[in-house]
């Protein structure tokens, strides 16, 4: 069990990174933020570790108890739903992180624009996934829990950090 709490941990951790730095990130391939992405992606880290506070309270409390098996089968659910997708949002990062800023642009148009657009889909179906192997009621409203955490990290991260920009007089929508 050990494993599979240290895998959703990383997981958890790298999406809160990500959603601070989706928060954040504009949408020019040719523009380095490298400080600015740190920040971000720390923002994401503090946000996630907060908002996940009440579901690894729930699994805590369920490993010490009965539930021990039940929070195992979700947790398995859940490493094998989320892992695969992680894994290639990685490489796509790692492309993203090592190439010039034509393969940048490529890798955030072919791979991680259309996975922020698949993310709540898969965390909200490796969720069920999970509640259905759990067969428990606590686990359910952990894996809820810790679902409706990740998923709202970015608009946390929005609306504390970077919703604050507003257009300047006679301009049409919101600068980003």
């Amino acid at each position: 069990m050990t494993g599979l709490a240290l895998a959703l941990v990383v997981l958890a951790a790298l999406d809160g990174m990500l959603s601070g730095f989706r928060s954040a990130a504009g949408r020019d391939g040719r523009i380095r933020t490298t400080r600015r992405d740190g920040i971000a992606q720390a923002r994401g880290l503090l946000v996630v570790a907060v908002l996940l506070l009440p579901a690894a309270a729930l699994g805590a409390a369920g490993l010490a108890g009965e539930r021990h098996d039940a929070w195992r089968r979700a947790a398995e659910a859940l490493v094998a739903s989320y892992l695969p997708f992680g894994l290639l949002v990685l490489l796509a990062l790692l492309a993203y992180a090592t190439a010039g800023w034509e393969r940048r642009f490529l890798a955030n148009a072919a791979i991680l624009g259309p996975g922020t657009f698949l993310r709540p889909a898969v965390a909200v179906l490796g969720g069920a996934w999970a509640i259905a192997r759990a067969d428990d009621p606590q686990v359910s409203l952990g894996v809820v829990a810790a679902v409706a955490a990740v998923l709202a990290v970015e608009p946390v991260c929005d609306r504390l950090w970077y919703d604050r920009l507003t257009p300047p007089p006679g301009a049409v929508g919101t600068v980003s």
